[in-house]
């Protein structure tokens, strides 16, 4: 992917209202020279509004989640699927889960709040909070499949913990679960709210038998797990908060200035009153007027937000965010109905109210779907930070600056016997080479599919080191081939540290040893590895050497070309297949080669860019033998399928499907499911060919090595009488 020259870093850590917002509206007038970052620790933002409608049953999650891969590629912002574990603001810099870390030039926090649970100790065994609101439902699912829940408490009684309080009745109605409900509030229901309101929701409440308990503490009992209302007993399996929030962990301990909730401290203008170079908003924002911790704030929030983002950054005078006085509030009731509130109107109530609920709550929605943006150009940086004309051959190399600090905490795992690598400033590497081993080598190289080099050096690191592991090869040591974008040599660094982190995370935990390298600036980020393996002659594994009756296994699910290629088409994208997806390009298939080092392995490949009948193919040529595959067990990522049978395939489906050429199939195979077969893999799995009777010991060993496999097919005797060497059961 192709991404434009900058010279600035804009990092987004959240993907809450304000945030989704404002990168619609950065990218129909992008930032001269600026990159944006977002950084979630879900692929996916749960919308509030529709929460309780969701926990009802009227609506599917899909529906009231925002995308976010999704989004960040329609608005051209790059996407960090991680959690902040640590915000150190003075070095302008964050530290992630995966133990990476970003820096950047600006940031803008949109992290929410968790749960204030301290009246009962922090945390219970009983307690389902409902923030943060994007992981509720997951835990909700959970929580709610437990049998022995008969008697549920909602602790809240504002509007969040109403509207809950009555979906969950309305999902138990549904489900004939015969469960009682009570909604417990420390002071009275809906406070803020008129009386019209409050009376009209009490009725609903009174409908699904709920018991309302005013003027109720919960609190937890001392030493002991009992939880309290007013000092009594709760009688309740189970525990729903909804009320009290605080500011989140890394941000109230990070040096920037917060209150005693721990919420960030910002002027009028949303900045931080510490660090002008930081914007808080939402829930996670203390504003000089407190104000609620409500969506509908958050919302107003993302224009000031996106205006003063870009202001700040180009020097130009910010405007303040003036919270609205009046908003409506429509309540949703359980059923398909709702309650509305304004200032100075009448409460309104019925199904047709749900209904106008129902059409704002899609319509903003909707922003995120098929409306989606398309990036507008990015316009030329000022001619004060003007980027340079770019050279070609030795010129194009990285900076020796940006070069050296790049590598400069990169603490590669040292093999012996390598007497000059990455430590010095050597020309090429020396390296001793065991005797009695054979030297085994290999060459990756390919353009980046994902533009967050940390999660791309990964995987680029893996998919070299595949076909060493293929081979039954110990990695040895690494040289390392790697394009940087044309960007300004700060953010270059950023990226080369951030590209070489990731692979050599995964090289240290190969053994094997980064010796060297090149660097070159271009239009694209691309990253290869040339790998050195090492093994004894009569170890080592190969394409040749199947025979009849092995059975074949196979230890990852295909068609992560397909999911790479919905990833380019935009809205076909969708992004828990695409976290599936990469989560299993991050699986090393070293385990399995350990697992499989000491059984009796006739023929052995990884699954790349042939796809699984191309690689297999191979194997019946080498080996001089035919193959039979049961389609039914052969594993594949989530939506493979259904994103074929949407028309996306990758760029090398048509090519690749030349091998059916060469296979015969049953008719009860669809066209979907053999693309599948021939989708190209990145960092695929490997297959083996061994002995039927080692079959169950094998997939034993697999498994304690925490590798997934399956039996997907036998080895034939070579079909002798027609051009089919691979039959499709």
């Amino acid at each position: 992917m192709n991404i434009p020259p900058a010279h600035t870093d804009l990092l987004l850590i959240g993907g809450g209202h304000s945030h989704c917002l404002a990168l619609r509206m950065l990218a129909m007038q992008p930032i001269p020279g600026v990159r944006i970052t977002l950084v979630s620790s879900d692929p996916t933002s749960a919308y509030s509004g529709m929460l309780p409608g969701l926990i009802a049953g009227h609506y599917a999650p899909a529906e009231t989640q925002v995308d976010l891969y999704r989004l960040c590629l329609a608005t051209g912002a790059r996407f960090v699927h991680a959690s902040v574990t640590s915000l150190a603001a003075d070095q302008h810099t964050v530290q992630l889960s995966d133990g990476s870390t970003l820096g950047y030039d600006w940031l803008s926090l949109d992290v929410g709040a968790t749960p204030d649970l301290s009246p009962i100790g922090d945390s219970h065994p009983q307690v389902l909070a409902v923030k943060p609101v994007a992981t509720f439902w997951q835990r909700w699912q959970q929580w709610r499949n437990h049998a022995d829940k008969h008697h549920l408490a909602v602790v809240g009684g504002g509007a969040g913990g109403t509207e809950m309080v009555l979906a969950m009745a309305e999902y138990c109605r549904q489900q004939q679960r015969p469960v009682t409900f009570s909604l417990l509030t420390g002071g009275t229901l809906l406070p803020g709210y008129g009386a019209a309101v409050q009376a009209r929701m009490r009725r609903h409440l009174q409908r699904y038998n709920i018991q309302l308990q005013e003027h109720t503490r919960v609190t937890r009992a001392d030493n002991a797990e009992t939880l309290l209302a007013n000092d009594q007993p709760l009688p309740a399996d189970g525990i729903v908060w909804c009320t009290g929030v605080r500011g989140i962990p890394v941000v109230a301990n990070s040096s920037l200035a917060c209150e005693a909730q721990g919420f960030v401290k910002v002027d009028a203008q949303l900045r931080s009153l510490s660090h002008p170079r930081v914007f808080a908003t939402g829930d996670c924002a203390a504003f000089p007027s407190p104000l609620p911790k409500a969506g509908v704030y958050a919302v107003r929030q993302a224009g000031v937000l996106a205006h003063n983002l870009r202001a700040a950054i180009t020097e130009a005078p910010l405007k303040p965010y003036r919270p609205q006085r009046h908003f409506l509030s429509l309540l949703s009731t359980g059923d398909k109905q709702a309650v509305a509130s304004r200032t100075g109107l009448p409460a309104l109530s019925g199904k047709f109210v749900w209904r106008w609920k129902d059409r704002i709550d899609r319509r903003f929605m909707d922003k995120f779907g098929i409306d989606l943006p398309t990036m507008s150009a990015t316009p030329s940086a000022p001619s004060s930070q003007a980027m340079p004309l770019h050279c070609a051959g030795c010129g194009a190399k990285v900076g020796s600056q940006a070069l050296s600090d790049a590598l400069a905490d990169l603490q590669p795992h040292l093999n012996a016997g390598i007497h000059a690598g990455v430590d010095t400033a050597d020309d090429a590497a020396v390296i001793d080479w065991p005797a009695g081993q054979r030297l085994v080598q290999s060459l990756d190289h390919f353009p980046a599919f994902v533009d967050e080099p940390y999660r791309f050096g990964r995987i680029a690191a893996l998919h070299s080191l595949s076909d060493l592991y293929a081979m039954n090869a110990r990695p040895h040591s690494a040289l390392a081939n790697i394009t940087v974008n044309w960007h300004h040599p700060k953010l270059q660094g950023r990226d080369l540290q951030r590209l070489m982190a990731g692979a050599v995370r995964e090289l240290n935990r190969a053994g094997c040893t980064l010796v060297g390298g090149h660097t070159t600036e271009g239009p694209q980020m691309a990253a290869g590895f040339t790998v050195n393996g090492s093994a004894p002659a009569g170890v080592l594994w190969h394409k040749r050497g199947a025979q009849p009756d092995d059975v074949i296994i196979l230890t990852k699910p295909l068609g992560s070309g397909v999911q790479l290629a919905a990833m380019m088409h935009g809205n076909a994208l969708r992004s828990p297949w695409l976290a599936a997806t990469l989560d299993s390009l991050l699986l090393s298939n070293g385990p399995a080669c350990d697992a499989m080092g000491s059984l009796p392995v006739h023929a052995c490949t990884d699954i790349t860019g042939f796809g699984l009948l191309g690689h297999l193919h191979e194997i019946c040529q080498q080996s001089d033998v035919s193959m039979t595959l049961d389609t039914d067990k052969i594993p594949l990522l989530p939506g493979t399928l259904t994103l074929i049978q949407e028309g996306i395939a990758s760029t090398l489906s048509d090519t690749n499907r030349q091998i059916l050429m060469h296979c015969q199939a049953r008719e009860r195979v669809s066209e979907a499911l053999k693309t599948a077969l021939c989708d190209p893999q990145t960092s695929g799995g490997l297959v083996f060919c061994l002995p039927a009777a080692m079959s169950e010991h094998a997939q034993q060993q697999l498994a304690q090595n925490g590798v997934k496999s399956a039996v997907i097919g036998k080895v034939l005797v070579k079909n002798r009488h027609g051009d089919a060497d691979i039959f499709l059961q």
